[in-house]
């Protein structure tokens, strides 16, 4: 099973050219579940995926202009979603229950902290996101922007680093992304769920023209099936 995260840097809709390339780079690499943060409701995958998206945002929200069919998280999934799930802003996460070929899989898609990894909003993102996690139930996949660097440059700090660590710790999440150096995308998954499984992850480098972040994969199997 593959999970592609990535955030967009909000593509606009006349901006064709930009589009065609980002849907091509996503395409291409065939996943089951793709996370888009900073994304633009005219990204379309067509009938092969279910959507579930956060609020569209209004041309002005938060003192930040955007532009049409802009929104911060939308999930695509091969799987039907067989529940959508309430969270604390529907502007800023949106999650939904899918049955994969492993079991049930929640997905809880997310941006924590829409003007980066300080001030107000990225720690009230953060402590609700918490809140939402903690209270979800069964086998959780939370993948989305997190504005936080688990190897490498240490952002936005090492004090708000450790802590997330051990939040995911306590709560049996593991990091799947965690080694990825500089990288602000990430995938956590239950450690329940991961049980007689392997997985791998990788960053694809993008051009700055296109996102000023790398499009992440991490790829779950059974044992038996990755050698």
């Amino acid at each position: 099973m593959k999970i592609l995260s990535w955030n967009l840097e909000r593509p606009k809709k006349n901006q064709a050219m930009k589009i065609e390339k980002i849907k091509s780079l996503i395409v291409a690499e065939n996943p089951d579940i793709i996370i888009l943060t900073e994304n633009n409701l005219c990204l379309d995958f067509g009938e092969k995926y279910f959507s579930l998206h956060t609020t569209v945002l209004p041309p002005i929200y938060e003192n930040q202009n955007y532009s049409e069919g802009e929104n911060r998280v939308s999930i695509y999934s091969k799987f039907p979603f067989k529940e959508k799930i309430s969270t604390y802003d529907s502007f800023t996460s949106i999650c939904g229950l899918v049955e994969t070929p492993f079991g049930e899989l929640t997905i809880y898609g997310s941006i924590i902290g829409s003007f980066g990894g300080r001030g107000f909003h990225f720690e009230n993102d953060l402590e609700q996101q918490k809140n939402d996690i903690t209270n979800l139930k069964g086998n959780i996949c939370f993948s989305g922007d997190f504005n936080i660097s688990f190897s490498g440059w240490k952002y936005p700090g090492a004090k708000v680093i450790e802590e997330t660590k051990d939040f995911f710790e306590n709560q049996n999440l593991e990091i799947l992304t965690k080694k990825n150096e500089d990288s602000a995308i990430h995938t956590v998954i239950n450690m329940d769920f991961l049980s007689n499984k392997t997985y791998t992850t990788k960053m694809i480098e993008i051009e700055k023209n296109i996102s000023d972040h790398n499009l992440i994969i991490c790829e779950i199997f059974n044992q038996n099936q990755h050698k």
